[in-house]
């Protein structure tokens, strides 16, 4: 009889070696799987969660796992069901993208801290972002942690591995109230120019307002709520969860955002008229606040196209005015907020942000620009 450290009996297919730790055995089809622990438990859970994977398909011989079948299998079993839409929609993307080609068909086994290494040295000489790099070691640790887990594998490679140094910060670009000016008087008359006054109006990140539905705007209590983002996969849109728990918000509404809302559903509601069965929202997708000319979701693309041809056509007029994205009405917006003495506790919870820290960033950027014009107000006393 096989008994533990405390005496017990152990359970059957566990027994204790002589290092002290538990190994746990069994057989399925003709072959023979092996488990270790330091505990009776730790054994026994894994025992179990083997034998459940190689009688449900799941599990594979190292031997023949590839990178690319063990990321199909870490996606369907593991994540699909445990993480949010967009972010299957961004681990794909950015396997697909950035590490396929280069690791997809070595054994899961083979792959090296050097291996890893090269992958992030490639991305950084291309250019990448240090995010985008942070995103794809997110990815392959999530895959090789799993895969310990399992014990397809004996060691992690993945936290061997360093990231490339962070570039030095780049300005945020931020737009001065004359730009902001300067901006909508020449967007005046664009399909997107409400978005654009909308943003700089509310804070709202470009997915949360392209998700924003009429459920969600209470012209009453005069509050526009942040429940939704949303995301495109392939062809296809979908509402998505904001990107983290303090994301969910309301926001209150201004009194140009008031107008410019009762203004898009006048718009709205002329609009099916005038087309009937042109009118072609996507299916699910029938509210949203803002959309194409015909009611479909608002691409990205179409955004960022509209932006770049109202800077063209502002540079074309004689005013220099450097390139801005959506994210620009953003971080401008936050920077009127500043400029007239919010705290950052409120901003906070407007712009949703999950930490203090990301608040207080944008303050570090607003406020040293504001030093001279404070010491001029106490000049008269010396």
């Amino acid at each position: 009889m096989a008994v533990a450290k405390t005496g017990k009996e152990l359970p059957q297919g566990i027994m204790l070696r002589k290092d002290g730790r538990y190994i746990g055995r069994f057989k399925y089809l003709g072959d023979t799987y092996t488990v270790y622990g330091k505990t009776v438990e730790e054994t026994q859970e894994k025992l179990d969660d083997l034998k459940y994977e190689t009688r449900h398909g799941l599990y594979e011989k190292e031997t023949n796992l590839t990178v690319d079948a063990w990321f199909r299998t870490w996606m369907e079993q593991y994540k699909e069901s445990t993480v949010k839409q967009g972010t299957v929609k961004t681990y794909t993307s950015f396997y697909g993208n950035y590490i396929a080609g280069r690791l997809g068909k070595l054994k899961l086994k083979d792959v090296r801290p050097e291996h890893i290494q090269k992958l992030y040295n490639d991305l950084h000489k291309q250019g990448l972002h240090r995010n985008t790099i942070e995103i794809v070691s997110i990815v392959l640790g999530g895959m090789y942690k799993q895969a310990y887990k399992n014990q397809l594998i004996s060691k992690n490679p993945v936290p061997l591995a360093t990231l490339p140094k962070e570039a030095a910060h780049k300005e945020r670009r931020v737009l001065t109230r004359e730009e902001q000016k300067v901006f909508l008087e020449y967007a005046a008359g664009s399909q997107y120019a409400p978005i654009f006054e909308f943003a700089l109006s509310t804070g709202m990140r470009g997915g949360e307002i392209k998700a924003l539905t009429w459920e969600n705007v209470n012209f009453g209590k005069e509050i526009i709520a942040v429940r939704h983002t949303l995301i495109k996969s392939g062809k296809e849109y979908a509402l998505d969860t904001p990107k983290t728990g303090s994301s969910y918000r309301d926001i209150p509404m201004m009194e140009n955002v008031r107008t410019l809302l009762k203004r898009q559903k006048i718009w709205q509601q002329e609009s099916r008229l005038r087309l009937g069965e042109l009118w072609n929202p996507a299916e699910g997708l029938e509210n949203l606040v803002f959309t194409t000319a015909v009611g479909t979701p608002i691409d990205k693309e179409y955004l960022k196209n509209s932006i770049d041809g109202i800077v063209k056509k502002i540079n074309k007029g004689g005013i220099e005015f450097e390139h801005i994205t959506m994210h620009t009405f953003r971080h401008s917006f936050a920077t009127r907020c500043i400029e007239n003495g919010m705290n950052p506790q409120t901003l906070k919870a407007i712009l949703g942000h999950s930490k203090l820290a990301m608040t207080m960033d944008l303050y570090a950027h607003v406020l040293p620009d504001q030093k001279a014009e404070e010491i001029r107000k106490i000049a008269n006393l010396f």
